[in-house]
């Protein structure tokens, strides 16, 4: 690639200088200002209402030369009177007050007591209530001593230990698998060893398809196991189940055999349990009369102390419905001199007047220096930019008549490493789906026989080699060069 271009093409043109953004911001700025001070002046409205007026008045100016606005606002005179009078009623008032704060500060130096009021009432002596004391003690039949001499009835078996439903399952399927298992394994490594003897690589179709074949049968190997599993289960439950049977008949003909025996043993206690609760009845007839007549002298006891209670309860509130009066008379007389100070501070305030808000003039923005010097800019960049791209399309197409040339121009290695250049743009894309670019080489890299002066055009070495590899090489210095006729 030589300093004049890319294949003969001449220099490319030259971008736009950038437009002077430090002026075109000092002016904007200016002219915002002087928009900013007629807006300031436009919104200064005198107002004049029946209460009062608002006036502005200009003050001179600040260090910057900005106009300092004063507003000035006055009662009308009806309003300015009743204000004096309010003036003078406030001291007149404030010279009340402080009478009257000596007397709160008097007031508030003798703390509240309440000494003087009766005791509240809050314990009341409880009336004892006598309580009846448990019923009476009654006869009691004595427990007859059964003699069971057939001795206790053994129990039924209700389970059928481990090989019951999935359990049982698992535990055949479990001993199956522990079989199956390392065949399977030596299946699996007998199909890798095939297949990498056969060159056949990790994830390939074919590798693909040979594991899952596999797969399925060692998957139907583990559903014959699953379905033999389930024989022998079922098998083992049936056995189970048959001797649980057999010794729960021989238990529940042992149970009938001591039921027999009991029989007798319970009717000879029926007639004892008979004879003894004859003989307790009368008893027991006597010891209810005499508690029947130990109750009703104990709730005669309870109402004489109910009324007690009632009539010290009355008492009580009396007294503190007294106490409760007095309280609050108190309270009266300690807040009453509060309630006149604030009495005496409170009163009518004068009326200022109230100005409606003036329409505001519209905020006017300044001349836009810095947009027309952007939009100057983007006009010529624009242009540049187009100029590029006709660039750009006539390389594209000598590009493509790299074929017809000679091998003396077209076959040589150009210097197409991405170190060595600098001011690198991208100006196109070649038919080949590479990305051609605008460039000039570093200063250290000029004198390269395969460099050289100037701006240049053509692709980026790195990127070549993603695509096509063969056309880049790597020269002993370690920069890459790119074979043009070696590109589709």
């Amino acid at each position: 690639m030589g300093g004049g271009g890319f294949l003969g093409l001449g220099p490319a043109p030259s971008a736009p200088a950038a437009p002077d953004y430090r002026g075109a911001a000092q002016e904007t700025a200016s002219g915002n200002l002087d928009a900013a001070r007629a807006n300031i002046a436009a919104n200064r409205v005198n107002q004049y209402t029946p209460y009062g007026n608002l006036v502005y008045s200009m003050q001179g100016e600040d260090k910057y030369g900005n106009p300092m606005w004063s507003a000035t606002q006055t009662f009308s005179p009806d309003q300015q009177a009743l204000y004096d009078y309010d003036v003078a009623a406030s001291k007149g008032l404030g010279q009340l007050s402080q009478t009257g704060l000596n007397y709160v500060q008097n007031m508030m130096a003798n703390p509240f007591s309440t000494s003087s009021l009766p005791a509240l009432q809050s314990n009341l002596q409880q009336a004892q209530m006598q309580q009846i004391a448990g019923g009476p003690q009654l006869s009691q039949v004595g427990d007859a001593q059964a003699q069971l001499r057939a001795g206790n009835a053994p129990n039924l078996q209700t389970s059928l230990g481990q090989n019951v439903g999935m359990a049982g399952w698992d535990r055949a399927s479990n001993l199956l698998m522990q079989r199956l298992a390392p065949q399977m394994q030596v299946q699996q490594e007998q199909l890798d060893q095939k297949l990498a003897s056969q060159g056949i690589p990790i994830g390939s179709e074919a590798y693909n398809r040979a594991k899952a074949q596999l797969g399925m049968q060692q998957n139907d190997l583990m559903n014959q196991a699953q379905l033999q599993a389930q024989g022998i289960q079922q098998n083992l439950f049936g056995q189970e189940l048959q001797a649980g049977q057999f010794g729960n008949q021989a238990l529940l003909g042992q149970n009938q055999a001591q039921l027999q025996n009991l029989g007798f043993t319970n009717q000879a206690q029926q007639q004892d349990f008979a004879n003894r609760m004859a003989g307790m009845g009368f008893n027991n007839q006597q010891i209810q009369q005499m508690y029947a007549n130990q109750v009703a002298q104990q709730q005669a006891n309870n109402a004489i102390a109910q009324q007690q209670f009632a009539n010290q309860l009355t008492g009580a509130n009396l007294s503190n419905q007294a106490r409760q009066q007095g309280f609050g008379e108190l309270s009266y007389m300690r807040n009453e001199p509060l309630n006149t100070l604030n009495a005496v501070r409170s009163g009518a305030q004068v009326q200022g007047p109230s100005f409606v808000n003036a329409p505001q003039q519209a905020v006017t923005a300044g001349p836009d220096y810095m947009g027309a010097a952007q939009a100057g800019y983007n006009a010529q960049l624009a242009n540049f930019n187009a100029q590029q791209a006709a660039q750009a399309n006539l390389n594209s197409g000598l590009m493509g008549l790299g074929g017809s040339l000679g091998a003396a121009a077209i076959m040589a290695p150009a210097m197409s490493d991405i170190r060595a250049k600098e001011n690198i743009q991208p100006i196109g894309v070649l038919t080949n789906g590479l990305t051609l670019y605008s460039f000039e080489y570093k200063d250290e890299i000029k004198s390269h026989p395969l460099a050289g002066e100037g701006v240049h055009v053509g692709v980026m070495a790195q990127e070549v080699e993603q695509v096509y590899p063969y056309a880049v090489t790597t020269l002993d210095d370690g920069y890459k060069v790119v074979n043009y006729g070696l590109l589709p």
